[in-house]
Order: structure tokens, then C-alpha cells, then sequence
């Protein structure tokens, strides 16, 4: 099978790591950063988890050109998602399955451009992180969940067969539940840890931090109740329709339930945090503020989203530095 994954940022470096030396697959790496392509050039492609360090040997190239895929993983940021999938449609072969790992609602943007039986969203249960162009570690390791939206279920067992040499794949019968079950936990950790700063262990610790969170996802489960979503589990433990509405879980247990995923989490940093710190713009628009967007069409008030949206839009602009104290002005709210 020929494969391609296209950006070799944290998520996209992790699996063309687990996928170089897989027999039954020929893979390309597709990526544009000179430093990437440099690094991994003279260096190889370095994979750590633990204490442990291994280097890999991958086909990196900056554009596709006349090159033929079986499958696309799509592991771009979602911002140039429909423009990469677009780009590349002509290199996909019949039937070739198109599989995308990016947080947030992103995904469904592509089933026009691509067409809803190639296309199989995923949604990923494992964290990882690029120390430095072509240096990548296994941060917390978990797995996927895949599902389609087209009629038939052929590329969703060739996304569960190429994804499973990664980590384990679990496949789902309604992927959207999963995917706005999975932008509860974006909305919250990944946002909120790139306006404070801190580490998601660190946001789990502060009751503050438990309290917005649980006031943001509050609303995500409103939204998409009424956009007719089914939330989707994402683990047996983690049910997150229980968790975060009001008829769900005690408010005890919804705070422990937080300080768990904090502390299984607890070294990782919001992806949002990284692009900042790059001078680069967030993926904020694909995650809290899709959920303003579907708030604003269903008549819902979502004032933590938006103002969460707001504060990533200043960080952008230069204009707030990530900190704490940025967490004064949602008592406003109170």
C-alpha cells in the first residue's frame, strides 16, 4: 500500500515513525518547513518515548508531484486542511481512503472536496510532541477512533489497518459524536492552556481552572444538543455527555474525573500554546470558535467560548501575553 502523511509536525512525525519500517507499506512523508526537511535529512527522524530514542529513515519530499496514494493522512493543521486535501485529490488513487487526525470539527469541512465514502475522520487519544524540527516524543500513548460518513465501510477498515501499526484503533458508528465529544476536551485543556500557560497536569490542579472548564464544556453540550449530535463515549470511563452536562455525573465526581485526565496528561502542552509561541496563528477558529459559529445559528449564549476566542485573537494580535492572570476575566462572566 502506498501511503502518504501529509505535515510531519507533532502528531504527523510520531506516525511516520511507527509507519517507516512497516513491510506492507511504502510511505512518503510530505512536508514544506525547511527546518523539518533539513533536520530529518541530515539527522534522520528521531522518535523518543521514555528514556528510549530511536531513528528512522523516511522519504520526506515537499510536494506530492506525480506521486500515487492508496492512503492520505491528513495530519496538517486545520486551517490549510481543505486546501491540502484539495491539492492532493489528484494524486490519490481509485478508492484510496483519506484520513484526517486534526482536533475539532475540521474533518467535516472535506466531504465535499473529497467525498464522504473516501473520507474517514479520526479522532486521536494519544499526545505527542516535536522537541525540535525532526525530534519528536510520545508524550502519553493511547489510541484512535476512526468512523466513516459515506455508504460504504471499505476505508474505514483500511484506516483501522494502517492506523493500528501506529496505536490501537477502535471504530465508531457516529464519528460526529465522537468528534464533538473530543472538542470537549480541545474546547477546555487546549485552549485554556494556551491562554495561562500552563501545563494540562497544572490546569487540572486549580479548582479555577476545573470550574471554567466545566462552564465551557457546559455550553459545547448544549450546542451540540441542538445541533442534533449524539456524544459519543471516547473511553468506557469517559462518557463526556455524563460529564459535563447537568444531569450527568456529581460535581464531585466531575472534579476528580478532571484531575484524573489532568494527571494522565500532566506533561502535556496545549498545541495552541506552541503556534503562539511560533508567531503563528491557532487553530482557534476550528475549535471554540466553530462552537461560537454553531451558537450563533442555534440561538444559544456561549459567553465562556466566546470569550475564550477572544483572548486567543489577542494573543494572536500581540496584544496578551499567555498568563494566569489572563484567567481574571472570565469572574467577570460570574
Amino acid at each position: 500500500m502506498h501511503v502518504a502523511i501529509l505535515g510531519c509536525g507533532s502528531l504527523g512525525g510520531v506516525m511516520a515513525a511507527r509507519l517507516a519500517e512497516q513491510p506492507d507499506f511504502d510511505l512518503t512523508v510530505i512536508d514544506r518547513d525547511p527546518r523539518i526537511v533539513e533536520a530529518i535529512g541530515r539527522n534522520g527522524l528521531i522518535l523518543r518515548q521514555g528514556k528510549r530514542a530511536r531513528t528512522f529513515s523516511v522519504r520526506l519530499v515537499e510536494e506530492a508531484q506525480d506521486l500515487c496514494f492508496d492512503a492520505l493522512i491528513l495530519a496538517t493543521k486545520a486551517g490549510s486542511l481543505l486546501e491540502a486535501a484539495t491539492r492532493l485529490k489528484d494524486n490519490l488513487a481509485p478508492q484510496a481512503c483519506v484520513i484526517t487526525v486534526q482536533n475539532g470539527l475540521a474533518a467535516l469541512d472535506l466531504i465535499d472536496a473529497v467525498g464522504a465514502d473516501l473520507l474517514v475522520p479520526g479522532c486521536v487519544l494519544w499526545g505527542a510532541s516535536m522537541e525540535s524540527p525532526g525530534e519528536y516524543r510520545i508524550t502519553n500513548s493511547g489510541s484512535f477512533i476512526v468512523g466513516g460518513l459515506g455508504q460504504t465501510g471499505v476505508n474505514v477498515t483500511r484506516a483501522q489497518a494502517l492506523l493500528s501499526r501506529v496505536f490501537p484503533v477502535t471504530v465508531s458508528n457516529n464519528i460526529r459524536g465522537v468528534l464533538w465529544s473530543k472538542l470537549a476536551i480541545t474546547t477546555t485543556f487546549t485552549t485554556l492552556g494556551a491562554i495561562t500557560g500552563l501545563s494540562f497536569g497544572k490546569l487540572a490542579a486549580s479548582r479555577e481552572i476545573r470550574n471554567i472548564m466545566l462552564r465551557i464544556g457546559r455550553e459545547l453540550i448544549e450546542v451540540g444538543r441542538a445541533e442534533g449530535i449524539t456524544f459519543e463515549p471516547l473511553t468506557p470511563a469517559l462518557n463526556i455527555e455524563r460529564f459535563l452536562s447537568d444531569q450527568g455525573y456529581s460535581r464531585a465526581l466531575k472534579h476528580l474525573l478532571i484531575r484524573i485526565l489532568g494527571y494522565k496528561n500532566r506533561h502535556d502542552q496545549s498545541s495552541m500554546l506552541d503556534s503562539l509561541r511560533q508567531g503563528r496563528k491557532t487553530e482557534i477558529e476550528f475549535i471554540n470558535g466553530r462552537l461560537v459559529q454553531s451558537a450563533d445559528r442555534t440561538g444559544l449564549a456561549v459567553p465562556y467560548n466566546r470569550l475564550a476566542v477572544d483572548l486567543i485573537r489577542e494573543m494572536e494580535e500581540g496584544r496578551r501575553q499567555a498568563a494566569r492572570e489572563n484567567l481574571a476575566v472570565f469572574r467577570s462572566l460570574d
